[in-house]
This record gives C-alpha cells, sequence and structure tokens, in this order.
C-alpha cells in the first residue's frame, strides 16, 4: 500500500484547482449545453495524472531510497489510441480507474500519460487515426495544448508527418477555442509548427498553417534559423512570398543580424527565384553577412553557383568589393577554389578585380599557384591582359611560382617553368628561387620518399633553373649537410661491398653459362665437345637460364653502380 504524505496531498489539490481554472477559461464564452457536456467529460479525469510515491518506501518494515521511477498509460488506453480502436478508446475512457474502491490513488481515465509524457492525443496524431482526433479535439479541447517531454504539442507532430487533414483539425479546433497564440507555440528545440512543416519539406502543411494564421510569429529557433531562412532553403518561393508580405511576421533588421541569412540558404539551395523575390521584397536582407564575413556573392562564389554569381553581380555589383574575416575578396575565393567560370564571370562585370589582393598581398594567380589549380593557372596564362600577374609578388615576396614550389604542386611549377614569361631566378624574402626552395626538399633524407617533392624538383631541374649565390640561409643549411657526410660514407662503404658481391655473383652466372654440364667428348669426330651438347631438353632449357641469370646480373649492377655514381 502506498503512503500519501500531507504534502503530496496538498501537491495534489493545488494541482486539481489549476486544472479547474484551465477549464473555466476554455469554456468562457460557450453556450450552457456544451459547457454541461464539457463538464461532464472534465469530471472523467478528476483522477491525478501519475502516481506520486514518497521519496521512501518500506522493504521489511525498513524505508529504503527511492532510486525514479517513470509514468505509465493505462494498457487498454494506450493500445486504443495507438491502434485506432475509437470504441475501445470511449470505454477505456468512461471506465474510469479499474479500483476506484480502493484507497489507492491511481492514473485516471483519460489524462494519463506515458513515460515520454505523451497523452492519447500524441499517440493518435502519430498513428494518423483521424476519427480519434477529430474526437478528442471536439470534445475535450484542453487536450492540444498539452507538451510532451520534446514539448511537443499535437500540432508539432502533425506538421511533422505531414498530414494535411490532422493539421487543419488541429487547427480549426485551436482556432474555436480563441486561443489561436498556441500556433505559435515551441517546443524543446524552439521549433513552431511551421518550423516542423518546413524541416520536414512539407510545403502544403507550410501553407496551410500560413493560411490560417497570418499573425504567426517568424521568429528563430535555438539553430537561430527562421521560417523564412528554412523556406529559402527549401526553395519554397511561395512560401517565402508570404512570409515576406506579412507585415506582422516579427520580420525585422534586429531580428535578421541575429539569425541565420535566408539569401545565404537561398543560395546554398541554389534557388534563383527565391533570390529574386527577397531582391524585390527586401534588398537590405542581402547585406547581412554570415559567421565567416561573408556576404552573398562570396558564398555564391564558395559553392561554385555561377548562376547565383551572374545575378547577384547584376544585383549588387559592390558586394565584389568587400572582404571577409579572412580579407578575400569575391574573386579571391572563386580563385582559391579553382572556379574558372566564376574568375571569368568577376572579370567581366569588374575588370579592375583582378587588381585585388588579400591581406597577403597575393593575386587570383598566387592563390591559383598555392593550391594547385591547374586549368585556372592555364587560362590566367593565356589571357594577356593578366600577364601582370605572372611576376608579382607578395609580401613575403613569393611569386606564383615560389608558392607553387613551396606547397608542392609540380603540375603548376611545370606549366609556369616552361611559360618564358617566368623569371625562374627572382628571390622571396629569405633569398631563396624556386630551385633553391626544391633543392632544400630533395636533400632533407626525411622527405626523399616524397613524390611531390621529387617531382617538383625535376620540373626546375628539366627547364635549367637556377639557384642562388651563396647566402646567409644558404651557409645556415651547410652545416645541416655536414651533419650527414658521416652516414654518407657509412651508405658509401655498403653500397661497395654490394658491388663487389654483385661482380662475383655476375663472374660465377657467366661461368655456369658457358660449361656445359656432362664434361667433354673425348671421342672423334666429337672431340672436345660437350657430351649433353645434342640433348633435346638440354638445348631448350640451357640458353633460358643462362640468359635470365645474366641479364639479371647486368640489371643488379647497373642499378648499384648508379647509384654510386
Amino acid at each position: 500500500m502506498v503512503k500519501l504524505t500531507r504534502d503530496f496531498v496538498n501537491q495534489r489539490k493545488k494541482q486539481e484547482r489549476e486544472r479547474k481554472k484551465k477549464v473555466k477559461q476554455d469554456v468562457r464564452g460557450k453556450g450552457k449545453i456544451e459547457k454541461h457536456i464539457e463538464k461532464q467529460l472534465y469530471e472523467l479525469s478528476l483522477v491525478p495524472i501519475t502516481i506520486t510515491r514518497n521519496p521512501g518506501f518500506l522493504i521489511d518494515g525498513e524505508e529504503k531510497e527511492n532510486y525514479g521511477s517513470s509514468t505509465s498509460m493505462d494498457p487498454d488506453l494506450y493500445t486504443a489510441a495507438m491502434e485506432g480502436r475509437i470504441l475501445e478508446l470511449v470505454e477505456a475512457v468512461e471506465k474510469g480507474p479499474a479500483d476506484r474502491q480502493s484507497d489507492r490513488v491511481v492514473p485516471a481515465s483519460c489524462i494519463q500519460v506515458s513515460p515520454q509524457k505523451n497523452t492519447m492525443l500524441h499517440i493518435a496524431t502519430s498513428y494518423r487515426h483521424h476519427e480519434i482526433v477529430n474526437l478528442i479535439c471536439k470534445d475535450l479541447p484542453f487536450f492540444i495544448q498539452e507538451k510532451n517531454s520534446k514539448g511537443d504539442t499535437a500540432l508539432h507532430i502533425a506538421a511533422r508527418i505531414g498530414d494535411p487533414l490532422l493539421v487543419r483539425l488541429i487547427v480549426d479546433a485551436i482556432r474555436g477555442s480563441s486561443s489561436e497564440s498556441m500556433l505559435g507555440d515551441k517546443n524543446e528545440d524552439g521549433n513552431t509548427a511551421l518550423h516542423e512543416a518546413l524541416l520536414a519539406h512539407h510545403e502544403k502543411i507550410a501553407r496551410i498553417l500560413i493560411d490560417k494564421n497570418r499573425e504567426m510569429s517568424y521568429s528563430a529557433n535555438k539553430e537561430g534559423k527562421s521560417v523564412l531562412y528554412l523556406a529559402a532553403a527549401a526553395g519554397y518561393a511561395d512560401i517565402v512570398r508570404l512570409i515576406m508580405e506579412n507585415p506582422l511576421g516579427n520580420y525585422n533588421e534586429q531580428q535578421r543580424l541575429q539569425n541565420e541569412s535566408p539569401v545565404h540558404a537561398a543560395i546554398h539551395g541554389r534557388n534563383i527565384d527565391v533570390l529574386k523575390i527577397m531582391w524585390e521584397k527586401d534588398q537590405s536582407s542581402f547585406h547581412v553577412r554570415c559567421e565567416q564575413g561573408r556576404n552573398p556573392l562570396h558564398c555564391a562564389a564558395s559553392i561554385g553557383y555561377l548562376e547565383g554569381v551572374k545575378i547577384l553581380l547584376q544585383m549588387f555589383r559592390g558586394a565584389a568589393y568587400q572582404r571577409d574575416r579572412n580579407g578575400f575578396f569575391p574573386i579571391h575565393i572563386a580563385s582559391d577554389e579553382g572556379y574558372i567560370g566564376i574568375v571569368q564571370e568577376f572579370l567581366w562585370h569588374c575588370p579592375d578585380s583582378r587588381e585585388l589582393l588579400n591581406r597577403q598581398g597575393q593575386s587570383i594567380l598566387h592563390l591559383a599557384a598555392k593550391r594547385g589549380r591547374i586549368h585556372l593557372v592555364n587560362y590566367i596564362l593565356k589571357v594577356p591582359t593578366l600577364q601582370n600577374l605572372i611576376n608579382e609578388r607578395d609580401e613575403n615576396g613569393n611569386t606564383p611560382l615560389l608558392l607553387a614550389t613551396i606547397y608542392l604542386h609540380p603540375k603548376v611549377v611545370s606549366v609556369l617553368t616552361w611559360d618564358r614569361r617566368v623569371n625562374l631566378l627572382l628571390m622571396n624574402e629569405d633569398g631563396l628561387t624556386a630551385l633553391d626552395i626544391a633543392q632544400e626538399y630533395n636533400t632533407d633524407t626525411q622527405m626523399m620518399a616524397s613524390c611531390p617533392k621529387r617531382l617538383t624538383w625535376l620540373a626546375l631541374r628539366l627547364t635549367c633553373a637556377e639557384r642562388s649565390q651563396p647566402t646567409a640561409s644558404r651557409n645556415r643549411r651547410q652545416s645541416s649537410v655536414e651533419g650527414e657526410c658521416s652516414k654518407f660514407e657509412s651508405y658509401k662503404e655498403n653500397v661497395n661491398v654490394i658491388l663487389l658481391v654483385s661482380t662475383l655473383v655476375a663472374t660465377v652466372t657467366f661461368s655456369a653459362g658457358f660449361t656445359i654440364p656432362g664434361g667433354d667428348n673425348n671421342s672423334s669426330p666429337d672431340e672436345g665437345s660437350a657430351i649433353m651438347l645434342r640433348e633435346r631438353m638440354f638445348q631448350l632449357t640451357s640458353p633460358r637460364s643462362c640468359t635470365y641469370n645474366d641479364v639479371h646480373s647486368i640489371h643488379g649492377r647497373f642499378i648499384l653502380g648508379g647509384e654510386q655514381a
């Protein structure tokens, strides 16, 4: 038997008083018959929602600590709501507590909740049982505002699953109860029902919710995403228009600055129609930047959205001359990613954008060479009006060739070195030419296995690139090279030993090839010839084995000799 403390009893009385007050508010303004019906329905649910036990309970006469428990729903009621059995659900509601005559407090008929605080309306909505939802909304409308453990009302669930009939039933019940503010209720994630519909890509549901309440608030959720952002990201042009034309949607400059930019969402969704509508309705929204300080043109260039770049340059050409937080202009973003078509579009609409430099003093050719964008480098080299970029230096004195060498892009190095306009002797602030940098990589024993380093060095050597005169940096490197001399001498001795062994192996191999097994013939007329010379199997196998061994012996000696050279 469960013992109820005085505090528990007082708490339950307080809950019942609050429940009565809520019901009175819901039925206010209705006819006498409707009030009488709802009063009877309420009386069915006067028993408390959950069983609350004392902090301790008795085992063998001793009070033990309770480690927590969960709410539960009557099995018949839960099953009826889940399976859509309307008659069984009505019976479960009307029968009330199973042991009403006992002194034990148990869950009531209909106002029970599952472990996740779902009411029978939540459950029926989740399983799309329209008749049960209609019955509850009509006879027990106070259920509509109940929330589960995630803060979801039944309307949140209906919008998420995308059922138009369920949404209309619940919305009509909300409007009939004079509590239209419930349409804007948020769950634990800060989402309204309209948020949930857009997140689940239910355009029809979103339109129903907007049409039913044009005064709905369009505030953002906890991720900073407003319904306008979600509609723009999904490409719902008509929804975007409805939201932006709504004078009561809390759509203001302060909110735009605090939340994710809907314009950026439209760009990431590659929705030209949405961009045009937003430009038509609110051009100031195109000035909003993301966390990286990027404007819409930066955003379009970063994802290679050529059509978006074209229309944005027509609408808002000034954005091409704005830096982001890292000091990059939009054309630099396109160069960094290697988007040739977008770079061409910038140069067409903004011819002087070729002169734009980032905070490191780097041009579009610097960035393309640094990132190894071989096709963009080829394009820039072919444009006569861009030839002044070929040997331009950044703030560290690095030319595009030097950057390609530093970041080990052998294809770009090869293309640049074979262009006669490229000066191979230019040095950076450290006094190093491209070959100096490549040579440092090539002499580093820990990096000898790197193919890009060897190929970069080879690309420079093939075009007769030269090293600079000895400088302080070269002298500093010389000390480290001398430290490797002793190690090199030990390698040299090992190679000499291997060469000697390979020579002996080659000699023995050739001797074996010319010495035929079986001995010589002492009788005429074949005196002095090999006994097995006329054997057929010997004729077939001996030349092959001799040739195979000799060739591999010579090949091994050639390799070792080449290494020594």
